[in-house]
């Protein structure tokens, strides 16, 4: 009993050491969290949303095959959707039409001097 109040007044004085999963995205509002998700990589974070994709369609898939029908099926996949929408990199997509842009008007800048 003395061991859990002991951590209990730990966890009081100290809840930054404890509740590190969910962060605060701004000072401003506490109503809403950030989660890090650790990847290795671009690649890696593709093939994570690929894998994410590929579990919602074969859920979906199950529910249209399947006689037995729930709900909460279709809650399921609205929030494994959802997930898969935060993880996608839309700033970099948006950093990538640039770039390609850019290089679509060297390349016919390039061809026009010729």
């Amino acid at each position: 009993m003395e061991k859990n109040k002991l951590e209990l007044e730990d966890i009081i004085e100290n809840p930054e050491h404890y509740f590190t999963t969910l962060r605060p995205a701004s000072e401003t509002c506490s109503k809403i969290n950030y989660l890090n998700v650790n990847v290795e990589g671009y690649s890696d974070l593709f093939s994570m949303i690929m894998d994410l994709l590929k579990t919602a369609m074969f859920a979906i898939e199950g529910m249209e095959n399947s006689n037995y029908y729930l709900r909460d099926d279709e809650k399921c996949i609205a929030g494994h959707l959802r997930v898969i929408e935060m993880l996608l990199p839309l700033g970099e997509g948006e950093m990538l039409d640039i770039l390609y842009s850019k290089y679509v008007k060297m390349d016919k800048d390039k061809s026009d001097t010729k």
